[in-house]
């Protein structure tokens, strides 16, 4: 739980994610967060207000142990100005997190929240496991299942019931399993 980086200051570099788990929220003025991403190993965040010269505009904090490298302003854009494959891959990175945001924010306009919370399992799954025919395990509290699908707490933890209820996961303290992925991913509004 301790945070990387908070909405507001100023951006001194970027950084990878060479281990562990972190997720990127914005809160609004009740304390209420909602999740904006989730960062496995291998990711790169912190640049898009960099690159714009902005403060941050969410924060950022490790969902469990993590391991992150920090590349200095300075560095980043050196290497930026210096390579255009590091330039492609960064203009390509940014139009995919452009792409995912407008899904997301369609879904939280039309979708049931049965709908939202099945997607938000099935993101978790391809965000941090290749193999969908085998069961996935994540210890993720139910405030932050709340945050990604932008309802109550109390309305997440019903559904997950419902869903275990169904066979569709099982659940011991904050560990979710999803045990039927398919179900979850072509599940109807």
């Amino acid at each position: 739980k301790e945070t990387i980086y908070t909405e507001g200051s100023y951006p001194t570099g970027i950084f990878f994610l060479q281990k562990g788990k972190v997720k990127a929220y914005k809160s609004n003025e009740f304390g209420k967060e909602y999740i904006t991403d989730l960062y496995k190993e291998g990711d790169f965040f912190g640049y898009v207000d960099l690159l714009q010269g902005v403060p941050y505009q969410d924060s950022v904090v490790a969902l469990e142990d993590a391991e992150i490298a920090i590349i200095p302003k300075d560095d980043f854009f050196n290497l930026l100005q210096g390579s255009r494959d590091v330039s492609s891959k960064f203009i390509k990175m940014l139009s995919n997190e452009i792409k995912e945001r407008e899904d997301r924010l369609l879904q939280l306009a039309y979708n049931s929240v049965r709908k939202r919370v099945a997607e938000a399992l099935v993101m978790l799954v391809n965000r941090y496991q290749n193999d969908h025919s085998k069961p996935f395990s994540m210890a993720i509290t139910r405030e932050d299942i709340a945050s990604i699908v932008g309802t109550a707490t109390e309305t997440v933890i019903r559904t997950l019931s419902d869903f275990k209820e169904e066979q569709l996961v099982d659940m011991k303290g904050s560990l979710i399993t999803v045990l039927n992925y398919d179900r979850l991913a072509k599940m109807r509004n």
